[in-house]
This record gives C-alpha cells, structure tokens and sequence, in this order.
C-alpha cells in the first residue's frame, strides 16, 4: 500500500473515541429506598462520571509438566471487576450514597442489593447511533475508594472510585 492510500485509509477510518459513553446504573428497589435515591440523582449520575474502566479478560491457568513436557489450557476465568470514577457535589452526596450501599450489601441477601450496570458506546459520527458494549447484570460494589481531602490544593473537585464485581457480564452485539 502506497502512503497515499494508506493516508486515505486512515482519514475514512471511523476511529471509536473514549469520550463518548453514557453509564446507566440499575439500582435495585431495596437499594434506593436504603441509600435514599431519587430518580432525578440516578438519571443525572452521568453528569459526576468521570471514567468507566472495563474488566480485564483474564482466567486461572491449568498448567502441567507431564512426561518431560508442559501442557497448559485456559482455566476458570476470573471474576470481573470493573471501576466507576465519580466526581462528586453537594457536600460529598455521591460518595456517602455509595458508601452506604457498600455497608447494607452486607446485612442484605444478594437479590436485594445488587445493582446493574449498563455500558454504552455513544455516536461518534452523524450517521451512527449509541450501542451496548457490557451489561454487568448482578454487579456488587466491592470497594469504594478513600477521598482525599488536602490543603494544598485550591477549587480541586472531590473524585473517587467505585470498584464493582460481577460474575456474568454480557457483551454487547458485534
């Protein structure tokens, strides 16, 4: 390929950009009333996201060295983890709503409290429209980072993260 071609190539490329993706959180209905949700908080969660980090791929290798030679298949895979990074307002209001719903996972059976999470790749171009990429289905919060405050800053906005788990996620159509 000539270097002309390959320039045209790239230029008609549709390039997928990290910038544009909506976050949309399934809270169950035990999980509102316990971390005193409103519907207008849960539709303008997308407004405090900062990033959305997607699960690594990854499994328990099987490996053996059998008869002077090793052998090695893919094992179990590895439970998903996935980060959600949140700037937050209104006197640390996100945070604590998260930090709440962390504590009552604990006191709660799994159906009662656990969130789904959906992915979406929004358009890029004029001709394309948004698409799923994960449905993290029955996600749990596994952790929720510390916030750190510091005086050594000045107007710095509050962010923390919030590391989910889940044991099924769904890909979207390709």
């Amino acid at each position: 390929m000539d270097f002309r071609a390959g320039l045209s190539r790239a230029y008609n490329t549709k390039w997928s950009y990290i910038n544009t993706f909506t976050v949309e959180f399934l809270f169950s209905d035990s999980m509102i009333a316990l971390a005193n949700w409103s519907q207008d908080e849960i539709r303008d969660i997308n407004i405090h996201i900062k990033s959305i980090s997607t699960p690594p791929y990854t499994n328990q290798p099987i490996e053996a060295y059998i008869g002077d030679k090793w052998y090695s298949h893919n094992g179990r895979n590895e439970m998903w983890r996935f980060t959600v990074s949140f700037r937050d307002s209104d006197k640390l209001r996100l945070y604590r709503k998260f930090l709440t719903m962390y504590m009552e996972q604990k006191d709660n059976y799994f159906d009662e409290v656990k969130t789904g999470v959906k992915l979406y790749k929004d358009a890029d171009y004029a001709d394309e429209g948004s698409s799923l990429v994960f449905d993290f289905a029955d996600s749990m919060i596994e952790s929720v980072s510390q916030v750190q405050f510091s005086n050594e800053t000045e107007a710095q906005i509050a962010e923390f993260d919030v590391e989910f788990k889940c044991v099924n996620p769904v890909i979207g159509n390709v």
